[in-house]
């Protein structure tokens, strides 16, 4: 699995319109429950210090879930006027991992929150885009780690 920053030179068009996507935005992010099905939240992702990363309040139950099986998947939500899917979509899936609160992209994250947070890397394993043509069929881009 990759890092943002691996994705990003490998794919710099596809990282691009991920990460327009993902900026300043919610973006929903699927883990694996204890019982296997899946848990979808919403999440503020940023990158920073070549990393994507995502947090979650430090008393979810998604702590226990992802130390289980750290496994996610992360899809960009559409504009709320944006009924036909013109904007386009991005989709990334692979690995949370545990980023310390000292580490430099956590010391990035943008906004403050009044609760204290647990905060993660995301590894890319795959990242996938969707545009619309012009006769409104779906274009797919598709990167995926070596």
């Amino acid at each position: 699995m990759a890092t943002w920053a691996e994705f990003a030179s490998a794919e710099p068009d596809l990282a691009a319109f991920g990460r327009e996507r993902m900026q300043g935005r919610i973006a929903y992010q699927a883990t694996l429950r204890v019982d296997g099905g899946p848990r979808v939240h919403p999440v503020s992702p940023w990158i920073a210090a070549g990393l994507l990363c995502v947090s979650f309040r430090d008393t979810s139950p998604k702590i226990r879930e992802v130390a289980r099986d750290a496994r996610y998947a992360l899809h960009t939500a559409q504009p709320w006027d944006d009924h036909a899917g013109n904007y386009g979509e991005f989709m990334v899936r692979g690995r949370l991992e545990q980023l310390a609160a000292s580490h430099p992209a956590v010391m990035a994250r943008p906004g403050q929150t009044p609760y204290a947070l647990v905060h993660y890397a995301c590894s890319i394993q795959e990242a996938v885009a969707t545009a619309y043509s012009a006769e409104e069929l779906p274009v797919y881009r598709r990167w995926k780690s070596g």
